[in-house]
């Protein structure tokens, strides 16, 4: 019985570890869009950071609308577009919408 009991703390601690892990890398991948966002000539910023924010803080159903937007905004701009269609924080949203 003793083994269960520590197995079951064993295993306890791995799962809070493992979400602590998950939240930490969460919090980087936002922090990294934020910067990127910050890098953006002036006249992209706000447009960009809301659709960002769509996507880190929004409702599911804005996920759409935001990675169409960020789209449209970065199209004419193809260096800027590939740069944020890699961030993890919009290919996690791509990969949400298939």
């Amino acid at each position: 019985m003793a083994d269960a009991a520590v197995m079951a703390t064993f295993f306890h601690a791995w799962r809070k570890r493992q979400a602590e892990k998950q939240a930490a890398e969460w919090t980087d991948e936002q922090e990294e869009a934020r910067v990127a966002v910050e890098e953006l000539p002036d006249v992209l910023r706000d447009q960009v950071r809301r659709t960002v924010e769509k996507l880190i803080e929004g409702p599911d159903t804005e996920v759409e609308g935001a990675l169409e937007e960020l789209d449209q905004l970065l199209e004419p701009h193809p260096d800027l577009k590939e740069r944020f269609f890699r961030l993890r924080v919009v290919d996690d949203a791509v990969k949400f919408l298939k």
